[in-house]
């Protein structure tokens, strides 16, 4: 599988924290996953990388990031949240014979899933690692 790759530019360094800068654009033609990932129709994205090396705001620099990456990402976001919400419209449905409700249920579904994700910030940026080189 492909590397990830991506041009950016170095915005703010804090000790071994770098926050790279890239446009949605500049990379996305080669990726696997590029049609359902939404980073071509966004804007830039800051991503913070650790490093022993040393750089200054303003230097351009390139992200690697592990071809898997991609796939991984679009599973948590997109797959996985359909599926819930399949699931629990199903189950709805199935117990109630309600179609609004059973569509309410599956919306509803993706509040807690979408917040535990947010809770998890500190794993999933220990699954999503990246490396820099100028």
């Amino acid at each position: 599988m492909d590397n990830i790759k991506h041009s950016g530019t170095v915005v703010k360094v804090q000790g071994d924290l770098v926050q790279v800068k890239i446009a949605g654009q500049s990379a996305c033609a080669s990726c696997q996953a590029n049609s359902i990932c939404g980073m071509t129709s966004s804007g830039d994205r800051i991503i913070d990388v650790k490093t022993e090396e040393r750089y200054k705001e303003g230097d351009s620099v390139t992200l690697f990031g592990k071809g898997d990456q991609g796939l991984k990402a679009v599973w948590w976001a997109y797959i996985l949240p359909v599926i819930l919400l399949m699931i629990a419209m199903f189950i709805t449905y199935y117990i109630t014979d309600n179609e609004n409700l059973a569509g309410a249920a599956a919306l509803l579904v993706l509040v807690p899933y979408f917040f535990i994700l947010r809770l998890a910030n500190k794993f999933m940026k220990r699954s999503f690692i990246f490396t820099i080189t100028k």
